[in-house]
């Protein structure tokens, strides 16, 4: 289903693909799916029906977009996380995926750009687990 590495070895991965950048390791959850861009937490063996589960969970406080963005004076690469409250409690992380790059994410992009940063890439999709 899913090829999974550890966040750090995607980090590292991230921070040679852009220079200069430099990911916060202890925002992230310790397991990244490489194919769905999930970063998520697995104390199991079988990484991934974890994710499967993850997924499908449909009470998450709230989800993450991880972004890799430039400042448009510097140049500057910086890594941000961007939360979105699951607001009716119900949404499942897969259902906010979607949701998030065909209706959230240009808002998201002007945004950024109104405070003075580029969109460069989404990274990734996280949630969390307590409420904000």
């Amino acid at each position: 289903m899913a090829n999974i590495i550890s966040a750090v070895e995607y980090a590292k991965i991230l921070e040679q693909k852009y220079a200069g950048l430099k990911v916060p390791i202890y925002k992230l959850r310790e397991w990244f799916a490489t194919e769905q861009k999930i970063f998520f937490d697995c104390e199991t063996p079988d990484k991934a029906t974890c994710l499967s589960q993850i997924l499908a969970k449909p009470d998450f406080p709230a989800f993450i977009i991880y972004l890799v963005v430039k400042d448009a004076k510097t140049s500057d690469y910086d890594f941000m996380g961007i939360s979105f409250r699951n607001l009716m409690g119900l949404e499942t992380l897969q259902h906010f995926i979607n949701r998030y790059h065909a209706q959230l994410e240009s808002m998201t992009k002007l945004s950024l750009q109104g405070a003075g940063r580029e969109y460069v890439e989404s990274v990734g999709h996280g949630y969390e687990e307590k409420p904000l």
